[in-house]
């Protein structure tokens, strides 16, 4: 598996792809709304663009990556390095790569490379979203509580 997964800068006029990522894990979400396909189109371009510009205000150093399976674009990884942590900010796969590993793949390979800075891994999780058991799999754990997020850490010790 870990010889399908990698990941590669994201470039600036991949934006369109960024994009179409975040639409297609998104989209169901306003399948119990009644509204038409531009209304919905309109409501997810204006997430899209709000969720940018405030990970770009909050992390500006950040760094935006597409997760390749097998030579496709299956979704984005934004993290970045702090003096304190490397902090994981987003990361997310079309649903039909969901339960395969690759998410197991890439925390793994990014602990890896925290062990060697000797720096945590801190990240925010909606709570009940299904990815908490996969973080936990991988060894993170609940430090702190602000609803409807949980704030998790893996540190290099454990």
């Amino acid at each position: 598996m870990k010889d399908k997964v990698k990941l590669r800068v994201a470039l600036p006029e991949e934006e369109d792809t960024l994009y179409s990522l975040f639409v297609s894990t998104r989209k169901n979400e306003f399948a119990i709304l009644e509204l038409d396909e531009q209304q919905i189109e309109g409501l997810l371009r204006m997430q899209y663009d709000a969720q940018k510009a405030s990970y770009q205000h909050q992390f500006p150093n950040a760094k935006y990556e597409i997760i390749m399976y097998e030579g496709l674009g299956i979704g984005r990884l934004i993290t970045e390095v702090q003096q304190e942590a490397i902090r994981l900010i987003d990361i997310f796969i079309l649903p039909e790569y969901r339960g395969r590993g690759i998410c197991t793949v890439l925390l793994r390979e990014f602990q890896h490379v925290a062990a060697e800075s000797r720096l945590p891994i801190e990240l925010t999780v909606l709570m009940g979203n299904p990815a908490q058991r996969l973080y936990e799999r991988c060894g993170f754990v609940v430090i702190d509580e602000t609803s409807p997020y949980l704030l998790m850490i893996w540190e290099v010790d454990r």
